[in-house]
């Protein structure tokens, strides 16, 4: 009978408890907000369940990675975020391996401007993270929450979860023109979840652009991941000169791995997403035999095939797939197709959509942080087949 009081003075101590935590480029102090800290690195090693540590204005420039190493609890994560709606941008220019030479190792514990590992609980909004080894690495991190996270000109992939992962979102997230000097462009991604397994992973409403191997990437990543209103274009082209270059350019590559590698099933969710422009193919299942779901999706004006699923007895509904370079589709005869592009015939071609441009997709994001509505790829004939950005189709 005394469940109810001692729940709510649990939950009375915890919030006591609380602290709001500050830190400057500029800072010299303590941590308050009158007197900063200077380093993230000790505002994080300050930081207790339920605590949130505000970023205040500027760049950051670490001599060495942020290491999230502790927890949260789900009644009281842990939050790094902006002072409120002030630009914040972490460069990792001055870290170690930025770039280290052509094949040279990057160990574990240098990677990611923001390098988190065991931690659960946390939660992450509106940071910027430029110029480091991996922007955002998390490994054998669960429960963590990501908004407004904008991850480009990193010297590996700029987000990136590893291990055990379980119940992470992310959303809203820009990753863009990442690269891997070390590696000829064979492993920097905008997105990847790999080599691992856990159950609850999200990414929503994000964009994936101009990086130099593929848009998404779930390579041996173990359980279904759960992707929505994603878009990814432009990936896979040698923007930076590399001499033996490496870059796949797929927008989305879906799980599989290497012919030694030992593939188990997971049975990813896309739905509502695009891939275009990409040098290779749309949505590819790279060997993943998994039972996967692609549901009104686009690919389009992609440099090889739209939809290649060859390896896993998948269901895809209601997506299309046009003006690609290759074959629309490549599928083998178990996967369970209704109401795509391809079965319901007919003619794609440019003139089937009402736009073609992209601009208001690729432009600035709206207050909720949602990407702005346009009629880009939406079909001439109001058919609810392929992609939307609009929330009234």
């Amino acid at each position: 009978m005394f469940a109810p009081s001692f729940t709510f003075l649990v939950l009375l101590a915890t919030s006591a408890h609380a602290a709001d935590i500050y830190v400057s480029p500029t800072g010299t102090g303590s941590g308050t907000i009158t007197a900063p800290y200077g380093s993230i690195q000790s505002a994080v090693n300050a930081a207790k369940a339920g605590d949130t540590i505000h970023l205040r204005a500027g760049t950051y420039k670490p001599s060495s990675n942020i290491q999230i190493t502790k927890s949260g609890t789900s009644g009281a994560p842990i939050t790094l975020r902006s002072y409120e709606s002030e630009a914040v941008v972490l460069d990792g220019e001055n870290l170690p391996g930025t770039p280290y030479g052509l094949d040279e190792s990057l160990p574990n514990g240098e990677r990611g401007i923001l390098h988190i590992q065991n931690a659960n609980y946390w939660k992450f909004y509106n940071l910027e993270l430029i110029n480091g080894p991996y922007g955002v690495y998390s490994r054998d991190a669960s429960h963590n929450y990501y908004e407004r996270l904008s991850t480009h000109d990193n010297y590996e992939s700029g987000f990136q979860m590893q291990g055990t992962a379980s119940n992470n979102t992310i959303i809203y997230l820009d990753s863009y023109l990442n690269r891997d000097p070390r590696k000829n462009g064979e492993s920097a991604d905008g997105f990847a979840l790999k080599e691992g397994s856990g159950t609850g992973n999200s990414l929503r409403n994000s964009r994936l652009w101009n990086n130099v191997d593929d848009g998404l990437d779930l390579w041996l990543f173990e359980s279904p991941v759960t992707i929505e209103e994603v878009y990814s274009w432009g990936n896979g082209f040698n923007r930076w000169g590399f001499s033996d270059f490496e870059g796949d350019g797929n927008g989305f590559k879906l799980g599989g791995g290497g012919s030694d590698d030992t593939i188990v099933p997971a049975a990813h969710v896309v739905r509502n997403s695009i891939a275009w422009g990409n040098a290779k193919k749309g949505f590819i299942d790279n060997g993943n035999t998994g039972a996967m779901t692609l549901e009104r999706n686009t690919a389009w004006n992609n440099g090889d095939s739209g939809f290649v699923f060859k390896s896993s007895g998948s269901s895809l509904k209601s997506n299309v797939a046009a003006v690609n370079v290759g074959s629309q589709v490549n599928l083998i005869s178990s996967v369970k197709a209704s109401g795509n592009s391809w079965d319901v015939g007919g003619t794609w071609a440019n003139s089937t959509f009402k736009s073609l441009d992209a601009t208001t997709l690729q432009g600035a994001r709206g207050s909720d942080g949602r990407i702005k509505a346009s009629d880009f790829l939406l079909p001439t004939s109001g058919n609810a087949i392929g992609a939307t950005t609009r929330e009234d189709v």
